[in-house]
This record gives C-alpha cells, structure tokens and sequence, in this order.
C-alpha cells in the first residue's frame, strides 16, 4: 500500500490519528503533508488520509482528484462536526460552513474511521462505511515512557487547549479547599495568541492563582508529552454536553501513559474506565484528598489505570486492525 496522509506538523489531531499510527504501521510507502494538489497526487497513492476536511479543498475538487488519480479516501473523524453554543469556535464553524463541509467529506469517502460508537452513529448516517480505530498510544516508545520527575509535592494536572475554559471552571470553587495544601498545580498548553483566555484558565486551575503553579507553554506534537513527566494525577474536568460526548478519551490515555490515576467528570467519553469519577462538586476535592495523602494508593491506581488502557487501547492491536481495513480497502 502507498498511503497519503495529510497532516500539519502542528496539529495534534493530525499527529494522534494520522501521523502516530501510518508511521508505525506496516505499509510500502508512506507521505505525509500538509499539501494536497497535482504534484503531490501524480506520486501515485492507494489510499489518501485526511482528517475531517483539508483548508478550502471543497468537495468537488476532492473528488475531480479521487477520479483523475483513482485512490481510495479514508476521512476520519475523532470530533463532531455541530459545536456547543458556547464553543469559542461556533462562529468560526457557522460563518465558514464547517458542519456542511465536514459532512460532504464523509459522503464521498470510501472509508469513514472514528474513535468509538457513538460518534460512528453519527457518521453511519452519511456513510455506511464507518469503522471505529480508537485512539491509542506506543506506551514506552518515544515521548510515551515512564519517565516522570520526582517532587517533593504532589502534582495535579490537566493539558488542553482554549477551548477548554468553560470546563475548567467546573473545578474554580472545589479547588479552593486547596489551598495551604501541599499540592502543586500543572497546566499544560499555554498559548500566548490566546493569553487572555489562558490566563482564565490558570486562575481557575490554580484557585485564585493562591496555589503553587507552573505553567508549561504549548510545544510540538512530538514533545508535548514532556509536560507530563511533571505529574501526579490528572484533573480532567468536562461538561456534559452532546459535542464534549463525542470527544476522545486521549486525556485518560496520556494520563495512563505515566501510570498516574485520574480524577475525571463522570460523563462520556470517560465512562467505563478505571478512573476516580465525580458525580458533584464536592467530590473533586474528596478524591484529591485520597489520592494526594496516600501514596500507595495513587500508585495503585495509576497502575491500574495502565494496564487497562494498554489492554484495551492496544496501539499495536488497533494498529494492525487499521492496517486490515486498508488493505481491503484496496482489493
């Protein structure tokens, strides 16, 4: 097979459900770009890769490709394409038609993949096609070892984006029984186009900015993983909303990756795991209390939670699935 994948070097969807994944799997030859046009197609390829859409590619021109140089097209989809009202990105999506976009890909794809059931109930409406490739990661390759620091505190952590901010609000008013704690406070993906909304963030996460806090900035997808190494246990709070339903559970996953537990909002996609669940408010406070006090039982725990994600988010496991239903693909 000679695959075509498009991705940014920045982009860390492209990276988790594009790049990771072809370059480890077996295949005969391998591309990957952020570039999609002529010079590009003529290398010849079975099978182009793309996640959700590509720049202002419409669909028409998609397809003229897909006829003049015969390749199959895999889209794949970890997000939904119909956001929250109060995403940051709702105007952006309405005003650049994204959603019509983002469908129109999925019509005229050979091949949908997506990252679990309900998000591929969602796909199966447009494309029967539809085959679920959870996301996974090489636990002990490159930026996913075991290789934390050792602190004197413990470390509670959470790594987004800016489009997390409503959601980190849910943790403003618990994390104040913090305070005079012996806890330090990580956040991770600091961006300075966006240091307003940041900053937000930062003093959600940090009570007021009254707790011991360091901030790591946004990095390269190849490195963003080394923040982790500075932690304790993840803090992944989560709106219960249909668009955040349909995410990924990737932070429970890099969480695993550093045999640390996690303290997560009890809804999807973060059900059915081995974590420590909050089902009310105070609850994120009584599970930061046994976690941080006793060792033992963090480790416990954050062992657990390892072995389950490596047993059932195998990346070699769902690798070799993706190379299958590539090459049928191409029979």
């Amino acid at each position: 097979m000679k695959i075509l994948g498009i991705s940014g070097k920045f982009s860390g969807v492209g990276y988790h459900r594009i790049m990771l994944p072809l370059v480890h799997m077996e295949k005969d030859y391998l591309l990957i770009t952020d570039m999609l046009n002529d010079e590009v197609l003529e290398k010849g390829f079975d099978i182009v890769v793309i996640n959700r859409v590509y720049n202002d590619l419409s669909v028409d021109q998609l397809n003229e490709y897909k006829k003049k140089y015969n390749f199959k097209l895999v889209i794949d989809n970890d997000d939904f394409w119909h956001l929250d009202l109060h995403h940051p990105l709702y105007e952006r999506y309405i005003i650049n038609e994204l959603p019509h976009r983002i469908k129109s890909y999925i019509q005229i794809a050979d091949l949908c993949t997506t990252t679990h059931d309900r998000l591929a109930d969602e796909i199966y409406r447009l494309n029967k096609n539809v085959h679920i490739l959870p996301n996974a990661l090489p636990y002990g390759q490159e930026q996913f070892m075991d290789n934390k620091v050792e602190s004197d505190q413990v470390r509670l952590f959470w790594s987004g984006s800016a489009t997390h901010e409503n959601d980190i609000k849910i943790i403003s008013q618990p994390f104040k029984r913090l305070i005079g704690s012996n806890v330090k406070m990580i956040v991770a993906g600091y961006n300075e186009i966006e240091k307003d909304i940041w900053n937000k963030i930062v003093h959600y996460f940090s009570a007021g900015n009254k707790l011991d806090t360091k901030v790591y900035r946004h990095d390269e997808v190849f490195r963003y993983m080394a923040a982790y190494a500075d932690s304790d246990i993840s803090i992944i709070p989560l709106l219960d909303t249909k668009f955040n339903s349909m995410k990924s559970n990737l932070k429970v996953l890099e969480t695993a990756s550093k045999k640390n537990p996690a303290i997560v909002s009890c809804v999807h996609p973060y059900l059915d795991l081995p974590v420590h669940y909050v089902r009310n408010q105070r609850e994120w406070y009584k599970h930061i209390q046994l976690l941080t006090n006793d060792r033992q039982a963090r480790e416990e725990s954050g062992l657990k939670l390892f072995e389950y994600c490596n047993t059932h988010y195998n990346f070699t496991l769902i690798n070799n699935e993706r190379k299958r239903i590539y090459k049928q693909l191409c029979l």
